[in-house]
């Protein structure tokens, strides 16, 4: 048999503290870039030292391909079979690898291993049911440990409760590492990298320190919402001026957002003074309240928001659109109308964070207010909507008020169109990139 010669990368000194301190579970928490690669390697040659077997379980294919091939790479001298097919390599001496996808959370159900690692467990949708029904049994036979690495996401997922099992069993321990921790990456690139999330510094300290962000945990869409510089009785309709209607269309309620936005010498305004509900779904209805709360003011206002609005309503008899009812209902020309496609939640998150950031910033010269006492649900949304571990907005139990977001929804739209454009013009203006 060929002896071992391989060429693996010295160990990092906390990499080299994560394997020195290991128990049988261990859970890896860090930043990106912290060499998650390179200690699955280390752990993969102790295997093949010792003629054992291990399972590798990634979120899906295209996730284990880098690992795959720098695996194959590595030790081709002492390779004596590989399948592509079952992602499988078979050593000199007996060691085996079995590279597997957490699609189908029972992949890899009957083996047996001496040691299971899980890669990227964040990304995998169907992590806490690979584990539970299947990766664990797995080191049943041999009393095997097992490595769970990952990047915390945002939300409370499966990982982060299994960060803290070290709390009540000697046999699990966390270890939580910083992209700083790397000894190979550049400080100046870090603190660049930094400063580009100024407008988002959770994301920053949630991707790059490896944190468990509090706001980001509990409601990682508006973490930058701050009411003592967001919510103010200034927010009042002012007849004359242009007003924004931002809709969401529901099976119900309908949500409307009114709002007035202009620039003067003081710089940028954005104030949210009235919403409504409109049970049960009804353009008339809603062209109705639209009517009472405008007055005059009708003839001066831009109506935007869910692009979803332009499908055929089939309640409707002659099957125009929300938005064409709702322009013949209100007597409004095409120009009064702004709707184009929905921003991705990813999207808007983003913006929308950097959008309530700048206005604490002085030298945004941007003001973005909400009326308390006319805009409940809208405030509430902000404070208590709630995200998946990918951040994107819950929206499975209508019966749940927090997980409607109806009238964060009109905001988004409002956002998108019209806010972010100018605030990420003041922010090059600034000459901040931001992220």
């Amino acid at each position: 048999m060929p002896v071992l010669n391989i060429s693996l990368k010295t160990p990092h000194p906390k990499q080299q503290e994560f394997l020195d301190n290991r128990v049988r579970f261990n859970v890896l928490k860090c930043g990106r870039r912290f060499g998650k690669t390179e200690v699955c390697q280390e752990l993969f040659s102790e295997i093949i030292e010792l003629n054992q077997f291990c399972g590798y379980w990634s979120p899906t294919y295209k996730d284990l391909y880098e690992v795959w091939q720098e695996t194959k790479r590595l030790f081709k001298d002492i390779i004596i079979h590989i399948s592509e097919t079952v992602k499988q390599i078979i050593f000199y001496g007996g060691a085996k690898l079995d590279f597997w996808s957490m699609e189908d959370p029972d992949s890899g159900r009957g083996r047996k291993y001496h040691r299971a690692i899980v890669d990227e467990c964040e990304k995998a949708l169907k992590f806490e049911q690979a584990w539970l029904q299947t990766i664990r049994a797995t080191l049943t036979d041999y009393s095997g440990d097992g490595y769970f690495l990952s990047t915390p996401k945002f939300g409370d997922t499966y990982f982060k409760k299994m960060a803290k099992f070290e709390l009540t069993d000697s046999n699990w321990k966390t270890f939580v590492y910083s992209t700083y921790d790397n000894p190979y990456i550049s400080r100046e690139e870090l603190e660049a990298t930094r400063l580009m999330y100024a407008g988002n510094p959770l994301i920053f300290d949630c991707e790059y320190l490896a944190l468990d962000v509090d706001g980001m945990s509990l409601n990682p869409f508006a973490y930058n919402f701050q009411p003592d510089f967001h919510v103010s009785e200034k927010a009042i309709f002012q007849p004359g001026r242009k007003v924004y209607v931002s809709i969401d269309f529901n099976l119900n309620p309908f949500a409307v957002t009114f709002s007035h936005i202009w620039r003067d010498s003081n710089g940028l305004h954005d104030h949210t003074f009235m919403e409504s509900a409109i049970e049960n779904g009804s353009v008339p209805a809603m062209a109705k309240r639209i009517k009472e709360l405008l007055g005059r003011s009708l003839a001066n206002c831009v109506i935007t928001g869910d692009a979803m609005g332009r499908n055929r309503n089939i309640a409707e008899t002659d099957n125009a659109s929300n938005y064409q009812l709702l322009k013949r209902l209100l007597n409004l020309p095409d120009s009064a109308f702004y709707v184009k496609s929905n921003p991705t939640h990813d999207r808007s998150r983003n913006d929308t964070n950097y959008t309530l950031f700048a206005a604490t910033q002085p030298e945004f010269k941007f003001e973005k207010i909400i009326h308390p006492k006319n805009c409940p649900g809208l405030i509430a949304d902000y404070k208590t909507v709630q995200c998946d571990a990918f951040g994107h907005i819950l929206k499975r139990d209508r019966k749940d008020v927090a997980q409607r977001a109806d009238f964060l929804d009109t905001e988004r739209y409002k956002i998108h169109y019209f806010i972010f454009p100018e605030i990420d013009r003041i922010a090059k203006s600034l000459g901040l990139n931001r992220k």
